[in-house]
């Protein structure tokens, strides 16, 4: 017959491992698997690209402008944003201009240096644009397309967002961005349009200060605008990346006829489009080589 349990030792263990886990020295949670807690997307077939071709849709045709649906499940969602939200990543945040908090990996935005591997959960992202064929082959660079080395994450809370800007040289020109937990209107814009908007509707009705300058500007049009939904994917390369792009500061989007994306949003022209609280986009770049 087996002997009868300690009951003393074992209420003595559930008291060290009660009194650990208030402390914060759980058996089961490190900072590695907090930053690890995505390894891999679910699997899905290569897909073509130009099916998603969204800037053929803009009153000027504009290329090298795709939009995808749901890149992510809600669950990949969820875990990403415990992941870049997780406190060991608390020192890597700073405030941008427009109001947004930021994070890097990879380096300083403004410096060709990579400086670090990218964690986990981003190349379980990275990888996925390969497998999915959203970043495939290319002639110039033998075969390879060159993979993502710099990841930018923004967190936006209401109504905040950026001024128009272009990347810049540093980075070649291929981005993709994919947003969680809000959703957001980005505006595309030639380089020769001077001040444009940075306002939206709902913001200049409730600011008269604000509504007096707009007045005294010239009210250029964006080249196309993207309706990005939460869990969405955006890419934008070549003549794409050369515009300059922004999202207005501004609770509710109004989508207007430069909106190529309509069908694929599920928006229509004149909708007004709460953003919610916050939402999070993570931004993948590649930073070129100083001899590029």
């Amino acid at each position: 017959a087996m002997p009868p349990p300690d009951l003393t030792k074992l209420f003595l263990e559930e008291r060290a491992r009660r009194r650990a886990a208030a402390a914060g020295v759980g058996t089961s949670t490190s900072s590695k698997s907090e930053e690890s807690v995505l390894e891999s997307l679910e699997t899905r077939p290569a897909l073509t690209l130009a099916d998603f071709d969204v800037g053929k849709n803009a009153p000027c045709s504009t290329s090298g402008l795709f939009y995808l649906p749901d890149f992510v499940t809600e669950g990949e969602e969820q875990q990403l944003l415990k992941a870049v939200r997780c406190h060991t990543n608390q020192g890597r945040w700073t405030t941008g201009n427009g109001g947004r908090r930021v994070a890097n990996w990879g380096g300083r935005p403004s410096h060709v240096t990579v400086t670090e591997a990218l964690p986990t959960w981003a190349t379980a992202i990275r990888d996925a644009l390969f497998s999915r064929n959203v970043f495939s082959a290319d002639d110039k660079n033998k075969g390879k397309h060159v993979k993502p080395n710099h990841v930018l994450v923004n967190e936006y809370a209401s109504p905040h967002g950026i001024p128009a800007h272009n990347d810049g040289d540093v980075y070649a020109p291929c981005v993709a961005i994919l947003t969680l937990q809000g959703d957001a209107l980005i505006d595309f814009w030639e380089n020769d349009d001077g001040d444009v908007c940075a306002i939206g509707e709902d913001e200049r009705e409730n600011d008269e200060e604000d509504l007096r300058i707009e007045n005294d500007l010239p009210k250029p049009t964006p080249r196309a605008q993207v309706m990005l939904r939460r869990r969405s994917l955006l890419v934008y390369k070549n003549e794409a990346y050369e515009l300059r792009h922004g999202i207005r500061r501004a609770y509710t989007d109004v989508i207007g006829n430069e909106c190529v994306n309509l069908a694929s949003a599920n928006v229509e022209i004149d909708d007004r489009v709460q953003r919610g609280n916050t939402r999070v986009s993570i931004v993948f770049v590649i930073k070129r080589k100083p001899e590029e």
